[in-house]
This record gives C-alpha cells, structure tokens and sequence, in this order.
C-alpha cells in the first residue's frame, strides 16, 4: 500500500523585518531637535554666544525663542505625522530656514556670523530630515 502524499510546497516564508525608520521611527532624531528648541527657547544668550561669538542682543535673543519654539513644534510634528510626510515637511520648512538665514545674512553684515551659522544649522536638519524621508520612499 502507498504511503500518503504530503505536501511538498513549503512553508511560507516569515515576513520580512521592517526596517526601524518605518512609521514614525527611532526617536533620536526627533529628540535631538527638541533638545535642540528647548536650548533656544530657554537659553538664547548662550545659543546666541555659540553661533555669534558674542552676547546676543535682546532681537537676537526673541528670534532664538521664537525659532525654539518652532523646533519643539516640528519635533512634535514628525512624530505624529505619518512618515515620511512628516519628514518631507520638515526638510521643507528646514530649507526654507536655511534659505532666509542666508538672505539675512547678506542683509545684516552685523549679524552675518550668526545668520551663517544658522543657515549651517538648518541645513544640517534640513539634509538629516531628507535622509530619513528617502529612506522610507
């Protein structure tokens, strides 16, 4: 007498592990630009004398706050926009900073120093955020 047929197909394969910038991803980044605003928001006369090389005047001071704040909001944003919305957003308001940062900076050879560094500073999230968006497409 035969033996019974078994199946011969195999198993199917597990899934695949997401990556781990799926979804909103690792937090890191998202921390270090809130870590970054509440720096701003709470210390703009230090922020100030790092990006400057001198005590910030009391504008420079306000713009500092001002930009903190915007920091902790776009933290807030891309992580609980869907990625990579989130991230081409912020890349996008990132580069829009940097570009402003750069006019302002012809504009006000006093301040160009800072304004320089700011534009520094913006693109670097600007390219991190596009990084991370490219990723995930």
């Amino acid at each position: 007498m035969p033996l019974p047929r078994t199946d011969r197909r195999r198993p199917p394969a597990p899934p695949a592990p997401v990556p781990a910038e799926r979804g909103p991803g690792s937090p890191v980044p998202d921390l270090a630009r809130a870590a970054w605003g509440t720096a701003c928001l709470l210390g703009p006369g230090t922020v100030g004398r790092l990006l400057a090389g001198h005590e910030p005047d009391a504008r420079a001071r306000r713009v500092l706050r001002v930009l903190g704040a915007r920091h902790l909001v776009q933290a807030a944003g891309m992580r609980l926009l869907p990625a990579p919305v989130g991230l081409v957003g912020g890349a996008a308001v990132d580069g829009l900073h940097a570009g402003t940062a750069l006019l302002a900076a012809l504009a006000d050879p006093r301040r160009r120093r800072a304004e320089l560094a700011d534009a520094v500073v913006a693109t670097g999230w600007c390219l991190w955020s596009a990084a991370r968006a490219r990723r995930l497409t």
